[in-house]
């Protein structure tokens, strides 16, 4: 038979384990005070950033606007639906949108008068919290099985750890 080394706790009391707490609870406090200075940075650069591209965007805009209006009147000129420039390409390509009521109930009723029924989604899954209702036999039947964990938390008391 194998031996098992037997170790000693590393924690001895209560208030070790408070101690322990308190420690975490300020490291939590120092990363929450890191992150908000980050997106502080984050958010300053991504300003400085917008303002910098700025006047190209409004390059981009104006040029944009510029060549539709012309391409548009000159659409007859186009080989297909489009043309290839020296520095790009210009054209119109047909875009469909489907346009429903907001009543989906009655479009798939008309769906179903039409035997449409590949056009409808039906989604099927399990509810594993009304499985959790029923006794360990009929979850058993299923092919399921509840398993139960003692799993260990913690919470910090940051605003007294805060106050401090």
């Amino acid at each position: 038979m194998a031996r098992k080394r037997v170790t000693e706790p590393q924690l001895n009391s209560w208030e070790e384990v408070d101690i322990c707490l308190k420690e975490m609870g300020d490291a939590e406090n120092e990363i929450s005070k890191i992150e908000a200075e980050m997106n502080k940075q984050i958010a300053e650069i991504k300003k400085a950033a917008e303002e910098s591209a700025k006047g190209h965007k409004e390059i981009i805009k104006s040029n944009e606007s510029k060549i539709k209006e012309f391409t548009g009147i000159h659409k007859e000129e186009l080989k297909g639906k489009s043309k290839a420039l020296t520095f790009g390409t210009v054209g119109f390509r047909i875009s469909t949108r489907r346009l429903l009521p907001s009543a989906i109930g009655n479009v798939i009723l008309k769906l179903r008068e039409r035997g449409m029924f590949d056009c409808i989604n039906v989604k099927e899954s399990v509810d594993k919290d009304a499985i959790k209702k029923y006794g360990e036999e009929d979850i058993a039947a299923i092919g399921g099985y509840l398993q139960k964990n003692d799993t260990f938390w913690y919470e910090t008391d940051k605003d007294a750890l805060a106050a401090k």
